[in-house]
């Protein structure tokens, strides 16, 4: 199995300020969807979308801010030992990160 299925703790850096979440990862085949649980505002959002290339993944998620739906466009590494994740997100003109770790299988 991929070492991006399972649950993940991560924390995106965005010009709209922190988010962290809790993101459920369930890979099929050669690719993955899943769920990200906003710890900010309660709401869950869907992850699909999700690509992987080795230890590279890309996906895409949409997130409501007040009554604005923005689409995001990710992409990470994995680390080697599968614990822990980085990577960019873009959604508009705006960019951000996120770091994030394993927290379960």
């Amino acid at each position: 199995m991929h070492p991006i299925n399972g649950t993940w703790k991560i924390l995106a850096h965005t010009p709209l300020g922190d988010l962290p979440s809790i993101d459920e990862i369930k890979v099929d085949g050669d690719s993955f969807t899943g769920v990200m649980h906003d710890e900010k505002s309660g709401k869950d959002y869907a992850i699909t979308n999700g690509k992987m290339d080795g230890n590279h993944v890309t996906f895409n998620t949409e997130m409501k801010f007040g009554f604005v739906n923005m689409s995001f466009e990710l992409e990470g590494n994995i680390s080697e030992d599968g614990k822990t994740c980085t990577g960019t997100a873009h959604a508009l003109k705006m960019n951000g990160t996120f770091e994030g770790d394993k927290i379960s299988d």
